[in-house]
């Protein structure tokens, strides 16, 4: 089945855009404020994720040979374990064993022969802030030698794994490593322990959109309201972004050039008209832009331009602007907009957008937007169809991403493609005069009438 869309450009639409935290955290807002694109609607602290590293010489406290790891850890690879848990196992003269416990909860990550190690992926819930090591009593050594042994300073950012102190002793090295990343709090020589901190981040989640709060999603969010113009585009990369939109090439079929870009595009989102160089976008993306609206771009650019919010209206390659996209944007040169390039074009489709909006003064809108990137399309009986001859479609797929063409005839039964595979599929003359065969499902149907 084909999926069935249109060039959507809305004027007078009404968005409501949830904006809310992946984990529980504290909302910073009520219903009612009006907030713009910078204000901060929820954070959360949480802990930076390391592995956690167990060292089996260390803890066994002998030489251990790599051909000897396999035989004493009783973990694999991608097994869970608990705190507690028992995770390799020593002789210990006689019949007895040593059993080395697992310091908590979380997944074998990799299990190294040559180091002697086991790295952990703890979890989230279980993971604690702080880890104190007991330097002395490992070493056995008076605690207020501590400072002697230790090769750390407080304040000092230490990896997990690194030796954080020992000493020499006739044959032997005696070594203490940290178990996990963090920061060294304290060096303590009453009780010849050390601490490690794991640092804490913050998430913030920003309104993205000026508008005003109409509902609150209690630990984790708000909804925005807003009016304006939506804009929604084809193919996208980059993440949300906003600033002034500027209108740079004279008409829908140009392209920007590098000549073209100077310190004026700082701050701002720049619209091309057909496409943009890559020395372009490179260079507008070292002054300050923060994103790129065109009708096509070529997709080798975008791979090696990353972290730069793209937008491509039409499709892959060098394409003019369709002339409701171009009208719309020319109108609002120069206005505050937000944009998101996320783009999904398997399961649920998401598109990447464009919104230049403004605080709800009371005026009813014409269209709504209920989610980021979908519209209550009333007057479209199915969102998914048959294709038949003579439709405008567009391919979302590679080898053709992005290229468009009409229907010839759609093929019967399941025939043979490039990808091997049996499928339904349609005979497509591409814009470009080729004559292909694409899957029925790697196919949209562009302006059906409905």
């Amino acid at each position: 089945m084909a999926v069935f869309s249109e060039i959507v450009v809305r004027h007078n639409a009404r968005l409501l855009k949830p904006r809310t935290l992946p984990s529980p955290g504290k909302v910073l807002v009520k219903k009612g404020d009006t907030v713009g694109p910078t204000a901060i609607i929820a954070k959360t602290d949480y802990l930076r994720e390391s592995p956690r590293v167990v060292d089996l010489r260390a803890e066994f406290k002998m030489p251990i040979q790599p051909d000897t790891v396999e035989s004493i850890v009783l973990k694999k690879a991608g097994e869970r374990v608990k705190a507690g848990e028992p995770l390799a196992r020593m002789p210990a003269g006689g019949t007895g064993y040593k059993e080395l416990p697992s310091p908590c909860d979380g997944v074998i990550q990799y299990v190294s022969k040559l180091d002697a190690r086991i790295l952990i992926s703890e979890d989230a819930d279980s993971m604690e802030p702080m880890c104190v090591v007991p330097v002395s009593s490992i070493l056995k050594s008076n605690p207020k030698w501590i400072r002697t042994h230790v090769t750390v300073r407080e304040g000092q950012y230490v990896k997990e794994g690194q030796i954080i102190a020992g000493y020499l002793e006739p044959g032997t090295f005696s070594a203490v490593y940290a178990p996990i990343s963090g920061i060294v709090a304290r060096i303590c020589p009453l009780l010849g322990n050390v601490s490690i901190v794991r640092p804490m981040e913050t998430l913030k989640v920003t309104a993205h959109v000026p508008g005003r709060v109409v509902e609150i999603i209690p630990n984790y969010g708000a909804v925005i309201e807003s009016l304006g113009c939506y804009i929604e585009g084809v193919f996208g990369a980059g993440a949300e972004c906003h600033g002034i939109l500027w209108v740079m090439t004279k008409g829908p079929g140009d392209v920007l050039e590098s000549s073209q870009i100077g310190p004026e595009v700082d701050g701002r989102i720049i619209v091309a008209g057909a496409g943009a160089t890559y020395e372009a976008m490179e260079k507008a993306f070292h002054l300050g832009a923060r994103g790129i609206i065109a009708g096509g771009l070529n997709q080798k650019d975008l791979a090696r331009l990353t972290g730069f919010a793209t937008i491509m209206t039409e499709g892959a390659g060098f394409m003019a602007m369709n002339h409701r996209t171009w009208e719309a944007l020319i109108q609002n040169h120069g206005a505050l907009a937000s944009m998101d390039g996320t783009t999904r074009l398997s399961g649920e489709t998401l598109r990447p957008w464009i919104f230049v909006g403004r605080v709800p003064d009371g005026t009813v809108p014409g269209y709504e937007i209920t989610e980021t990137g979908a519209e209550s399309r009333k007057a479209i009986p199915s969102l998914r169809d048959r294709v038949q001859p003579g439709d405008r479609v567009r391919c979302v797929r590679q080898p053709y991403l992005g290229l468009w063409g009409l229907v010839e005839q759609v093929m019967p039964g399941r025939i043979p493609l490039e990808s091997e595979g049996l499928m339904e599929a349609v005979r497509v003359r591409l814009d470009g005069g080729s004559l292909v065969d694409v899957a029925e499902a790697n196919v949209e149907i562009v302006g059906r009438d409905a």
